[in-house]
């Protein structure tokens, strides 16, 4: 990437994928998609996935071996055209997150974003439905572990309005960055990077990953989380649910909620 171009990826596919492969990318917190008509009913989606496009390419073949993808080059003054476009996502009637360079509506909480190159603005409805639960079913004062961290909304906004101490983790280049300034713009000084699972139990666990993903961290998940703690899980698409939470024994389901054909589910962790 030179000063005056982004490093972005074309995904090509056809136009019945393109809900799927698009749902794929939000998930994995991309701020914007373009979508670019290609001949005989193909779509290319272009967007940006960081500074390390190789990974993410490998972790889309791993999933759809079918999809034709590449790197490609973008003038920055394209590629960035989306921040004017972005506008504030309301969580509930009193929490709104803001990208940091727009005004900020009158709300009583209030969470500022910078998504970066890389993560997206708040808006998924993965990341809304997290929310959603953490403010209903973490009790303040508690440890957290956000897992799958992005750009540290979930973490910033559980240590700002519940008072938690916050660890952070996401496989994702950039994120420790993303986490730590993100914080900053929220003057919120109790949210830490952790380089994987802690190595203690904590209060809550949050998960807004895939549901594969869930699904193979399911064990370690609840290791991580004391009994009688909560774990929210996110990522997953209606059909999915079941499945997801049929890997969580022993837990119960505290509340479910639906947003754009995507869930989130809050669970207790029973005593033991």
């Amino acid at each position: 990437m030179t000063d005056a171009s982004w490093t972005l990826i074309d995904v090509t596919v056809r136009d019945e994928e393109s809900e799927i492969i698009s749902d794929f990318l939000w998930s994995h917190g991309v701020v914007a998609i373009e979508e670019i008509a290609q001949e005989r009913g193909m779509l290319c989606l272009r967007s940006s996935v960081g500074e390390q496009p190789q990974e993410f390419l490998a972790l889309l073949q791993d999933a759809f071996p079918h999809v034709a993808s590449a790197i490609v080059q973008v003038d920055k003054s394209v590629s960035e055209t989306w921040r004017q476009f972005a506008q504030p996502t309301w969580v509930d009637d009193d929490l709104v997150i803001v990208p940091q360079w727009l005004s900020v509506p009158e709300a009583s909480r209030v969470l500022l974003i910078e998504p970066l190159d890389t993560f997206g603005l708040g808006n998924h409805p993965t990341t809304v439905l997290a929310l959603r639960l953490s403010m209903r079913h973490i009790h303040k004062q508690s440890e957290v572990f956000d897992l799958g961290s992005g750009s540290g909304i979930l973490a910033i906004a559980t240590a700002k309005y519940l008072h938690c101490t916050a660890l952070a983790f996401d496989i994702a280049h950039g994120a420790q960055k993303a986490l730590h300034l993100n914080a900053e713009l929220n003057d919120v000084t109790q949210v830490s990077w952790s380089e994987g699972y802690p190595q203690h139990t904590v209060d809550a666990v949050l998960a807004n990953i895939l549901a594969p993903v869930l699904i193979e961290h399911a064990t370690r998940i609840l290791s991580t989380v004391r009994n009688g703690g909560v774990v929210i899980l996110s990522g997953m698409r209606l059909d999915q649910v079941d499945n997801v939470v049929k890997h969580f024994p022993d837990c119960e389901q505290l509340e479910t909620m639906e947003l754009d054909g995507w869930v989130a589910v809050a669970l207790r962790k029973g005593e033991i």
